[in-house]
């Protein structure tokens, strides 16, 4: 027995668009998905796409926060070690000049450890270095006071050992030496002037003569 599929191809070639609104055809659910133009990502999965994107752009700016905040952690706890520190060494200075004072140390020695001390607490290295520069320039070269010149005959000397050391290393390059030959040079110099200038001061012959 054959099938008779006449009425549902005269079905297919009606044109339903003459027959009234109420009688056509309703749209198909597989219509909307019919042209490729017109599909759309659904609205959850777009949101949930968008999310995710500004997640992973997000976590840059997470991570230079977090940098941040660190490096914020080290450098308080930086200047917290060298609080510590500065009070700890302030404290010793005391200490230093309370016993120098007893045993009559010269007031040029006792007032550079108290500026020292002044300026550990105040965490204003320059207040001691300028007044140590001026003690040397004015009591000393200046005004040949003994004392300050030989607390610059101590230093330079401190100095100049710590240079030759380091050249009998073996381990510096071929310019470190020779820069380090200079400075030897230039320390021993300055050594013999302020001999010279300690002697003159304290009325004897010059060690230079």
């Amino acid at each position: 027995m054959e099938l008779d599929f006449s009425k549902l191809n005269n079905l297919a070639l009606m044109d339903f668009t003459e027959l009234p609104p109420e009688k056509q055809p309703s749209k198909t659910p597989l219509e909307p998905f019919l042209g490729a133009e017109e599909y759309k990502t659904p609205p959850k999965e777009e949101n949930a796409l968008e999310g995710q994107i500004n997640g992973l752009e997000g976590i840059p700016i997470l991570q230079r926060q977090a940098d941040a905040n660190k490096a914020d952690r080290e450098r308080a706890l930086a200047v917290y070690r060298e609080y510590q520190s500065n009070i700890k060494v302030s404290s010793q200075l005391q200490t230093d000049i309370l016993k120098g004072a007893k045993r009559g140390e010269d007031i040029y020695s006792l007032f550079l450890k108290a500026v020292q001390a002044i300026s550990l607490m105040t965490s204003n290295t320059v207040f001691y270095s300028q007044l140590n520069d001026d003690i040397r320039a004015i009591y000393g070269a200046g005004l040949l006071e003994p004392k300050p010149l030989e607390l610059e005959l101590e230093e330079v000397q401190g100095r100049l050992e710590r240079l030759i050391e380091a050249s009998k290393r073996g381990t510096e390059t071929a310019d470190s030496l020779q820069r380090i030959e200079r400075a030897i040079q230039a320390h021993k110099q300055r050594a013999t002037e302020l001999k010279g200038m300690i002697e003159k001061a304290q009325g004897g012959e010059s060690l230079t003569a």
